[in-house]
């Protein structure tokens, strides 16, 4: 086993053992928890019936709109199954699994950075990734939020493997697979899906691969009816479940609490990011005039996936919240981490025969001294202070403290 190998295993059981080590040290739950976990406790009690009776309590009544809907079945049944399995049943349940999801991607962007970055790039990306104050507050909630991210990711690293040449037809199921069911999680899973089958449908009509085109699209359009087919059945029919997030938007609009806390300039969305991460930001732009400079499929598609899911999320009106960004967390990271190594090599080429020790030595301490950081912030926004949320307006006062 290669040197990058171990130091990856090793980042990623310090990540992991992060995210476990501040799993139960949460000393109020937030509103969308105590949802979640009433939802998957009626679950148990009615079953069908009881999801369908949220379903027509959620079209009444404007109060229940403001909180999460009764669409997202699949976190609801895993909430529900879990408290069956330990026999608790509280949030710390859901946060379970969130933090089950987090570690899963932690595997998933270490894969990505070993395979498609260099070794000292996805060893960076994978630190900061590991530290990132955004993601290690999302694996402690009973949000719906680490399992979006763990399923972006891995539909991320699938049109990777497609964008570098892989040809095995069954990537193509296992995508449709992995965005099918993730549409029953979280109404917003349509965009991450989208944008990853645009790109893989470019990669392949570029090289005229018209058989990989039909079985995308079938396997697609296969998985997708079934998830609306069972999210149909368990909420009562198709147009119930169309009518309540088709009026999100609107619901959202009228949210005091988006109104408050989740509105502003559009810019300050990439705020959020430099409150959370500074030093990961300005990285993450150097690894975009890496990504330009080395035009490597799967480092354009990256790049490509952040700036347009960043955009997208920016369009929305009183969306201003990280939360809804975290499937750009690990490509974020890894371009940090390309950033870094690009950084390094130019240095190094100027550098040319001069002792390059006391620059290395500086650079490793700049990384090093940004991860303690960016874990310390964490620590300070979200256990000393018991941030609950990642609004920009939480955010913004956590910042000016």
């Amino acid at each position: 086993m290669s040197r990058h190998l171990i130091l990856m295993a090793a980042l990623v059981c310090l990540a992991a053992g992060l995210r476990l080590a501040n799993l139960g040290n949460v000393n109020s739950r937030t509103p969308d928890e105590r949802v979640y976990t009433w939802q998957a406790k009626t679950w148990l009690q009615s079953g069908q019936s009881g999801l369908r009776s949220m379903a027509d309590e959620y079209k009444a009544d404007p109060e229940s709109r403001l909180y999460p809907p009764p669409t997202r079945v699949g976190m609801i049944r895993l909430v529900a199954d879990l408290m069956r399995w330990t026999g608790r049943y509280d949030e710390t349940v859901g946060a379970k699994i969130s933090c089950a999801a987090s570690i899963g991607s932690l595997l998933v962007v270490a894969l990505i950075g070993m395979r498609f970055l260099p070794p000292w790039a996805a060893l960076t990306g994978m630190l900061l990734y590991g530290v990132l104050p955004s993601d290690l507050a999302i694996a402690r909630r009973t949000w719906t939020d680490a399992l979006v991210e763990l399923a972006g990711l891995l539909l991320i690293w699938i049109v990777c493997e497609i964008a570098r040449g892989s040809t095995r037809l069954f990537w193509y199921p296992l995508f449709a697979l992995i965005g099918s069911a993730s549409l029953t999680v979280k109404e917003s899973m349509p965009v991450p899906y989208a944008l990853c089958a645009v790109w893989i449908l470019w990669v392949l009509a570029k090289r005229r691969a018209w058989l990989h085109i039909g079985i995308l699209l079938a396997t697609t359009a296969g998985g997708m009816s079934f998830s609306l087919w069972w999210l149909a059945q368990q909420l009562g029919s198709l147009s119930d479940y169309v009518g309540i997030v088709t009026g999100i938007p609107k619901a959202n609009a009228a949210n005091p609490y988006a109104l408050e806390y989740a509105s502003g300039p559009r810019y300050l969305m990439l705020f959020a990011f430099w409150i959370i991460a500074p030093v990961t930001s300005l990285l993450s732009l150097a690894g975009l005039l890496a990504v330009l400079k080395r035009r490597e499929r799967p480092l354009l598609w990256l790049a490509f996936f952040t700036i347009a899911y960043v955009a997208i999320s920016m369009a929305v009106p009183h969306w201003i919240n990280l939360r809804y960004v975290g499937n750009t967390f690990g490509p974020f990271c890894l371009l940090a981490g390309l950033g870094a190594w690009y950084l390094n090599a130019a240095a190094w080429d100027w550098m040319d025969t001069r002792d390059r020790r006391p620059f290395a030595a500086v650079a490793i301490a700049i990384i090093l001294g940004s991860a303690i950081a960016d874990y310390l912030r964490f620590q300070r926004f979200f256990i000393r202070d018991e941030t609950d949320d990642l609004a920009i307006k939480t955010l913004i006062y956590e910042h000016d403290q």
